[in-house]
């Protein structure tokens, strides 16, 4: 048995040209399975979790028009305990207020329609970075009174920034209110949806809405798979508390984009997976069954000097074992580094992709346990492709294979 291992060593480096046919099938194969799935990890949780993190949240809820409208101290300080209850659901890491209305919007001459959001800054980190703005608010705008508005509103209401405009909305109560305030910053044109928002701190939205409380609350998470868990819990202390649970919902059922990123990163990129793995597997099998048919006048001198046909199936096993071994940490190695130029500096998606995705780069997610796998697969592909290929040496006659037809 040491000779055939010693004897398929050396035949792997003796045969360049052949092998390096298998080989670069190999590497390739397992390359391209450690590099999709890299990227795929990458947009699970890079793009959808930033996605998720600015839209919905994990969990989120709208709270009842009714309790709006009749909110007072005591349900200011209810919604108060039920944020640090929420808090303390295992895998929540944030619970953010928000608030939504549509509002008018005017420099006194000419007035257009938007969507109002009040956030707190602080803990909006995904939703800024993503926003792309022509000209960025100063230093400590979080704490400033005003709002944010799109390149779009400002040309249509030719103003600049900390010029004022007016604000007219509707109120829990029916009433409406109009303040003035100064544009803290102007963002750059995405599309239709995106050029209507208007941001606004909620600690300014709150009195202008006549609210104490906000009309939507996030829960975040570090672990998009726990939303169902974390639903559960909100759903609960909603109501015990409110005695209904809101319409709480997960961001796949709330939020459309992420939904559909999340399960095209599911899907799509588990049928490329699966694409090109039926592909190397019969690319790979291919090739190795020319290399055994090549080599047929050597398997006839095995056989003729007195070899069984086991070990013969051996030597050829052993060579595609080396082959495939080498040829996978070749793959891993070459797709490994540019995998992790791309995991430091990212893949640039475009400007659009900002308030799409949550993000303009997109960095994969290196993975040890994925790399081990693919050298599985480097392996495992060439060795039942051998046995596969062999499996006729048991019956073959060495005359037949030293005949040259």
């Amino acid at each position: 048995m040491g000779i055939f291992v010693n004897l398929a060593k050396r035949n792997v480096f003796r045969h360049v040209n052949r092998n390096l046919i298998i080989g670069i099938s190999i590497a390739l194969s397992v390359g391209l399975f450690f590099a999709v799935l890299c990227i795929s990890n990458g947009v699970e949780n890079q793009l959808v979790f930033n996605k998720v993190q600015i839209e919905t949240g994990v969990v989120s809820f709208s709270v009842d028009e009714d309790l709006l409208e009749t909110a007072d101290e005591a349900t200011q300080q209810e919604f108060e305990a039920l944020y640090k209850e929420l808090g303390e659901i295992p895998s929540v890491n944030n619970v953010r207020e928000r608030i939504h209305s549509r509002a008018l919007l005017s420099n006194g001459d000419k007035t257009v329609d938007i969507n109002l959001r009040g956030l707190d800054w602080s803990k909006e980190r995904p939703l800024y970075s993503s926003l792309v703005f022509n000209v960025p608010p100063e230093s400590g705008f979080s704490d400033q009174p005003g709002i944010i508005i799109s390149q779009s509103i400002a040309d249509k209401l030719k103003v600049g920034q900390n010029e004022y405009c007016s604000v007219l909305v509707q109120t829990v109560q029916g009433t409406l209110n109009l303040e003035e305030y100064p544009v803290l910053g102007i963002l750059q044109n995405i599309s239709g949806w995106a050029n209507m928002m208007v941001f606004m701190d909620i600690d300014t939205a709150k009195p202008l809405i006549n609210s104490g409380i906000a009309s939507d609350v996030l829960l975040d998470s570090e672990n998009l798979g726990a939303a169902d868990e974390i639903l559960a819990g909100t759903k609960t202390a909603l109501t015990n508390r409110f005695g209904t649970d809101m319409d709480a919902e997960t961001y796949l059922d709330r939020s459309a984009i992420a939904s559909t990123v999340s399960n095209a990163n599911k899907y799509g990129f588990l049928s490329i997976v699966i694409f090109l793995q039926i592909i190397s597997f019969f690319g790979i099998g291919f090739v190795v069954m020319n290399n055994v048919i090549e080599r047929k006048k050597e398997i006839g001198t095995l056989l003729a000097i007195g070899y069984k046909p086991i070990q013969i199936r051996g030597l050829f096993i052993y060579e595609t074992l080396f082959i495939g071994l080498i040829a996978s940490l070749v793959g891993l190695l070459l797709f490994g580094m540019v995998l992790f130029y791309f995991s430091q500096n990212g893949i640039f998606l475009g400007e659009t992709a900002s308030l799409i995705f949550g993000g303009t780069l997109l960095k994969p997610q290196l993975s040890i346990s994925v790399a081990l796998l693919g050298v599985f697969i480097g392996i495992l592909y060439p060795l039942v492709s051998a046995f596969w290929s062999t499996r006729k040496i048991r019956k073959a006659e060495p005359v037949s294979l030293l005949y040259d037809r």
